[in-house]
């Protein structure tokens, strides 16, 4: 992925939270067929394949490495696609939105703004496997991801109570696991991107995140907390590379 430096975010928990928040990834994987007269005929063949999938992040405490866990439709081919060829790449996106230059302060002494998109993205590169036939691992699997969505909801007299797996009757659990396999992806190596403004001056910084709140909802006011977390961390920095220098 094209990073420009300012936006490059290494930081592997930053990372790590960004794909929690938002769990909807796409995996990316290809599979040429080896035989070059099918490719012709059925151009289909030549398969670059992209399925949405839900996951959850686990860190290994003993490697330290981190891995993927989601399930396939047993009837999805991406499946068999992987078992051939498991190099593949995960996206995921949080915040992001149309940035207008009417937003900027500046721009009506200067005028000299155009638009532009604010955005975060984690591309996750890996060896996928494919887990058939194993009801311990998919059992597993179901209440980790469950557990991390379910998790997310709000508690009290108000709201429904959380679902468990287990809430299901054992034989209904049972048939809806033979229709899928389980996925893991070993992570080789991530790649973050957050653009934020990061090259702007606080006055536009603050009039883009105000017109971000008052004009984008819930959408608008997530990006501009992306925004001013990212101007506060480099301020932070900013800071320690001037006490550090005195």
């Amino acid at each position: 992925m094209y990073i420009p430096q300012p936006y490059q975010v290494s930081d592997v928990a930053q990372q790590v939270e960004l794909i929690e928040n938002n769990p909807l990834g796409i995996m990316f994987s290809h599979a040429p067929e080896s035989n070059g007269l099918l490719n012709y005929i059925k151009p289909s063949a030549v398969s670059m394949n992209a399925t949405h999938v839900p996951f959850v992040i686990v860190k290994d405490q003993q490697t330290d490495k981190y891995r993927l866990l989601a399930h396939l439709s047993k009837n999805n081919q991406h499946a068999e696609l992987l078992e051939k060829q498991p190099e593949c790449l995960v996206v995921f996106q949080g915040p992001q939105s149309y940035i207008s230059p009417s937003w900027y302060p500046l721009k009506k002494k200067t005028h000299k703004f155009v638009p532009t998109w604010d955005y975060s993205a984690v591309h996750v590169y890996g060896k996928a496997k494919i887990i058939r036939d194993d009801k311990d691992w998919l059992l597993g699997m179901l209440n980790t991801v469950t557990d991390q969505e379910e998790g997310k909801r709000p508690e009290g007299p108000d709201f429904e109570e959380k679902w468990t797996v287990s809430d299901a009757p054992s034989n209904y659990i049972d048939a809806m696991l033979r229709g899928i396999v389980g996925l893991e992806v070993e992570i080789d190596r991530f790649e973050c991107q957050v653009k934020a403004h990061q090259k702007q001056d606080v006055v536009n910084v603050k009039g883009v995140s105000e017109g971000l709140v008052k004009e984008c909802g819930a959408k608008g006011e997530a990006v501009a907390n992306v925004m001013l977390s990212q101007h506060h961390k480099k301020d932070e920095l900013q800071a320690a590379q001037t006490n550090k220098s005195a």
